[in-house]
């Protein structure tokens, strides 16, 4: 018998995520640039953040410099894109006012960091926008996969935190967060069980 997908997730029945999401109209739209790699990736947050998120467009890839649809978004007449990234150039994320907000782009690179870091020096589309970065007061509850730094963020806190700076109402944000707790330990009940099955 083969196995059964969710339609909305992408995942099997068994595994599916969908109750951790959290449907949040998010006033800044999020361009999300994922990692071939990730798009399978089990214990990614991309998903998860992407099923939540009104607001959020997904592409999938390594170099996306000729990506018709992310470049018309980039640089559509009225609308500002940033780039959410730790570079030496970057600058904190801050408010911003109301009145900017539904014409404020930001750009999330989703990967590890060596996998991130390729996107962007091959993605010359991304080199001149605008760069942010987190305050550092931000830790990670992102238990299921290594990370050496405790202020390595995942892509889906990374990007919830950016957008309650930006927009000034972290509050609306609380529910992704609590679901992508629940979904770490539902992944962590997963990987406990297959070590159970698999003795």
């Amino acid at each position: 018998m083969s196995r059964q997908y969710c339609i909305r997730c992408q995942r099997p029945l068994v595994t599916c995520v969908c109750e951790f999401t959290s449907t949040t109209d998010n006033r800044v739209e999020i361009l999300l640039l994922q990692h071939k790699s990730e798009e399978k990736q089990a214990k990614g947050t991309a998903r998860l953040l992407a099923l939540s998120l009104q607001h959020c467009q997904v592409f999938v890839g390594e170099n996306f410099s000729q990506d018709r649809e992310l470049n018309a978004l980039i640089n559509e007449p009225g609308y500002q894109t940033c780039l959410l990234y730790p570079g030496k150039n970057s600058e904190v994320v801050q408010p911003r006012p109301d009145e900017t907000l539904t014409k404020l782009r930001l750009v999330v690179l989703d990967g590890t960091w060596k996998k991130a870091y390729k996107m962007l020096q091959l993605s010359t589309n991304l080199h001149d926008l605008p760069q942010l970065t987190l305050p550092q007061q931000f830790t990670s509850n992102y238990h299921i996969r290594k990370h050496h730094d405790p202020r390595g963020l995942s892509t889906l806190e990374s990007t919830v935190h950016a957008l309650g700076i930006l927009e000034n109402n972290p509050d609306t944000y609380r529910g992704i967060l609590s679901g992508f707790k629940q979904f770490n330990d539902f992944q962590l009940r997963l990987a406990h069980t297959n070590r159970v099955n698999n003795k």
